[in-house]
């Protein structure tokens, strides 16, 4: 039997092989016993003699019929190489499998003919050779011998009707009932698949669909929020309220500010709207990882001594390459630095700690900073677009909320992961690029 469900099959060999083999053999037997026995009372080849009156098959024709069967069936693999025939079916088998349903219909065909021609035959003596009368016993004898035979492979055939038909008006949690090891078991279970995909496709466009208005509202309302400060704090100077000229200039530069953010939160928008659309695609070519790690950490040193911290570093060596796109993946660990910056302990001098690490298939790098611990539940929703830990969209912290969704996409169109720990007051980005 092949491990592919799919092409599941059975090999005509051993045990079946002999069930067949001994059924063809006696039918074959049977058919030349009937036809020999009706060519000698059709010429009279042999005087008929009736040996009993009170059974009426013991007659010298049907003796003949007889003696004949028995010799088709016990010298049958001498006189028509029946056995060696079936031993090249099984050759040629162990080559050119046979699917299971079709052995079943075939031995059930053959059973039913068996017992279609012994009920014509004990017919055809019963009503002294009246060939209509025979058949009418033949024939109903032969469609109940195979619907009891292939009555089970109908009921399961309706069955996996009834459960197409409860799918198909929408009940998706509907599973046929797989049974036996042929081919119907395979489509029971590829309709049960076909199910479940299914369920699975609409619920994620119904998650797609409350994801696309959850970022309606969220893009809204922070646009919204520096729009209005700036609207605001621009109307106080034009309907000149303020008390001195150093009020003015306060005004602008807070409304100047807000507008950065909003100039930084809709980059942010359009840069992941078009890698998550595929707009941006990779262009890979080989990098020294630690090279552009050590040139990001110089440009973003500047930002860490205004905010108390400063970097450590640990790699194994100075020279690590990769095949990557260098400047998708510089705003991935920017964006990843940036976020670590914002959320560390500033009143000590904290230290963020940048760590490579080299395997046979990939380079793992670890971001660790000192800062709040996060409940291992919200870890993976670090990385969902304009998620927040505290919870408020007015935190003091500025930033779009985008930065780790946007590592996340580009880390996965290289086709690595990217992953968050916490323990004791420390926070952990690691990102795996594999090779």
């Amino acid at each position: 039997m092949s491990s592919n469900e799919q092409e599941k099959v059975i090999v005509l060999k051993g045990k079946a092989l002999k069930i067949i083999s001994l059924v063809v053999r006696f039918f074959v037997s049977f058919v030349i016993a009937a036809v020999c026995q009706l060519i000698v009372a059709q010429y009279n080849i042999i005087p008929f003699n009736q040996y009993s009156h009170r059974w009426w098959f013991l007659n010298s024709y049907s003796l003949t019929g007889f003696v004949i069967f028995l010799v088709c069936v016990l010298f049958g693999h001498k006189l028509g190489n029946i056995r060696s025939i079936f031993f090249i079916i099984n050759r040629f088998n162990q080559k050119y499998i046979m699917k299971s349903v079709g052995i079943e219909v075939f031995v059930a065909n053959m059973i039913s003919l068996l017992a279609a021609s012994i009920a014509y035959y004990i017919a055809f003596q019963a009503s002294y050779w009246r060939i209509i009368t025979s058949l009418l016993w033949a024939v109903p004898v032969y469609i109940l011998v195979f619907h009891f035979l292939v009555r089970k492979k109908i009921k399961y055939i309706k069955e996996i009707t009834t459960g197409i038909e409860e799918i198909s008006r929408g009940d998706l949690d509907y599973q046929v009932t797989e049974k036996g090891n042929d081919e119907f078991r395979i489509l029971a279970k590829n309709i049960n698949k076909m199910s479940i995909e299914l369920k699975n496709k609409i619920e994620d466009e119904r998650r797609a669909e409350q994801t696309k208005n959850e970022l309606i509202t969220n893009v809204s309302h922070d646009l919204k929020t520096p729009l209005t400060t700036i609207i605001g704090y621009l109307t106080l100077v034009k309907d000149k309220k303020f008390d001195s000229e150093k009020t003015m200039d306060d005004y602008i530069e807070r409304a100047y500010s807000k507008s950065l953010r909003l100039k930084k939160l809709i980059e942010d928008l359009f840069e992941y709207t078009k890698i998550t659309n595929g707009v941006i695609k990779i262009n890979k070519t080989k990098v020294n990882l630690v090279e552009l790690t050590e040139q990001l950490l110089g440009e973003m040193s500047i930002l860490a001594k205004q905010n108390n911290l400063s970097f450590e570093r640990d790699y194994p060596s100075s020279e690590i390459y990769m095949n990557l796109d260098s400047d998708l993946i510089a705003r991935t660990f920017e964006n990843i630095l940036s976020n670590s910056i914002k959320y560390s302990y500033k009143e000590l001098d904290g230290k963020i700690l940048v760590s490579i690490f080299q395997d046979r298939d990939h380079v793992t790098l670890s971001f660790e900073n000192q800062g709040d611990t996060i409940p291992t539940e919200v870890l993976p929703l670090m990385f969902e677009r304009f998620y927040r830990v505290d919870k408020s969209r007015n935190s003091k912290i500025s930033g779009s909320g985008l930065g780790l969704a946007i590592a996340k996409s580009i880390v996965e169109l290289h086709g690595g992961t990217i992953s968050a720990e916490s323990e004791v007051n420390r926070v952990r980005i690691i990102v795996k690029l594999y090779k």
